[in-house]
């Protein structure tokens, strides 16, 4: 170990013991993040001109595009129209009508990029069908939670459109540019297991789930936002035209020569300039802490690939697992342990902090990086058992009226189901060698 090497570990257990302790801090992730940028910078390991080239790296660039081409279809009356037309076609049949509502869901959380934001539109007009056909909203709410967060970004639409471009990036960031995550890898990885979750949610769910609220109903942030104008008609249509052409660019961005990032960069433009959105709420949606966090791995990662450090982490895990050759070991461990951990912090910080330990293992192994990076997504996504996995469980707990015990109650074996099938499609699909 060289100089250089403990002082860009100091720098990687900065960002990491950051990330576990933001909140203890009184700070946040996009704080910590911003730090470790900064003393990148100052660091010596990265020319400062590399580091301020991350905050126009072209993933970053597509990412926030899409973020704001997202807001762009929120803003219409798609979500409304849609619970309307479930409500109807339900004829009043619990099952049909969660059925429907997870639906609904499934699409939206592919279509917007944040659990939280679809289970907080969800949440009231479920809990409002709930109370027409009689039922206790507990019976729902987990159902409706596990979809929101377990089936987020596996379409190759809207937040599933950025994966590949972000795990690309961090492939390029730790030189291993021998593979490429495609646009739809994530999707063969993960279909198989969102369906089995949208099943388990409609059948078996509301079996587990308490007959009534263990504590008392506290919607929070699950309350419907407040109510906006309706769009003009040209803008309401425009909302669904400029998300659905944006998507389209970026499944033929090959084809029609173009960077995915000027698709998504125009996309955004062109919400603002035709008035679906208005500046202000173009600017609100881009998550700049999110935008922060990815920059500061893309530095981060830099130093430890200039030094040499990533070399001799990616050796350690490779020598612990043994040089198996077994892709499902390897996929296994690299679900196992984020899901774990994933239930005592933020799920991004997990991922934040795992990926490049799985790009650097799979390096140092040799074998194919991207089956086990789109597990690591997956078991960051199967963050359902305490209310420090995600933000979208507290606002569930409030939504049921579940304490601690219901969370593993019902938890438990959708999390086995998961992990089982995650692994073996992903690793069957996307072998590691």
């Amino acid at each position: 170990m060289t100089t250089q090497m403990y002082l860009c570990l100091g720098l990687f257990v900065f960002l990491i013991g950051g990330y576990v302790l933001a909140k203890r801090l009184h700070t946040t992730n996009g704080v910590v993040a911003l730090c470790a940028i900064i003393l990148t910078s100052f660091s010596g390991l990265v020319e400062p001109k590399a580091v301020l080239a991350n905050f126009s790296n072209a993933n970053v660039l597509l990412i926030t595009g899409m973020f704001v081409v997202a807001a762009g279809f929120n803003r219409t009356q798609a979500v409304s129209k849609l619970s309307h037309l479930i409500i109807k076609i339900a004829g009043g049949k619990f099952t049909n009508m969660l059925a429907g509502y997870l639906l609904i869901t499934f699409v939206l959380c592919n279509l917007i990029p944040s659990p939280v934001a679809v289970f907080t539109i969800m949440a009231p007009l479920l809990a409002a069908s709930c109370e027409a056909a009689g039922v206790s909203p507990s019976k729902a709410m987990f159902s409706l939670g596990i979809v929101a967060v377990g089936t987020c970004g596996v379409l190759p639409l809207g937040t599933g459109a950025t994966m590949f471009a972000q795990q690309n990036a961090y492939l390029e960031s730790y030189g291993y540019t021998e593979y490429s995550m495609s646009l739809l890898d994530p999707f063969k990885g993960r279909i198989l297991s969102a369906i089995v979750i949208i099943i388990y949610a409609t059948i078996i769910a509301p079996k587990l789930a308490p007959a009534s609220p263990t504590i008392p109903l506290e919607m929070g942030g699950g309350k419907a936002q407040s109510a906006k104008e309706p769009l003009p008609p040209l803008q309401e249509f425009l909302g669904y035209f400029l998300f659905a052409i944006t998507t389209l660019g970026l499944v033929f961005s090959k084809q029609l020569g173009v960077a995915n990032w000027q698709i998504a960069m125009t996309g955004a433009a062109l919400e603002v300039v035709t008035g679906v959105l208005k500046p202000k709420e173009a600017t609100a949606s881009v998550p700049f802490m999110i935008i922060l966090m990815l920059v500061a791995a893309l530095s981060v990662g830099g130093a430890m690939v200039n030094c040499g450090l990533g070399d001799v982490i990616g050796n350690a895990v490779a020598i612990s697992l043994g040089d198996t050759k077994n892709s499902y070991i390897i996929g296994a461990a690299f679900f196992v342990i984020p899901f774990i951990l994933t239930q005592f912090m933020q799920n991004q910080s997990v991922m934040n902090i795992f990926v490049p330990i799985v790009v650097l293992t799979c390096k140092s192994l040799g074998c194919n990086p991207v089956g086990p990076l789109v597990l690591l997504n997956a078991a960051c996504l199967t963050a359902f058992l305490t209310p420090s996995a995600t933000s979208t469980v507290p606002l569930m707990m409030g939504a049921g009226g579940y304490d601690q015990g219901d969370l593993l109650k019902m938890g438990w074996l959708p999390s086995l189901i998961i992990c089982v099938i995650s692994v073996v499609c992903t690793m069957t699909f996307i072998p590691a060698f």
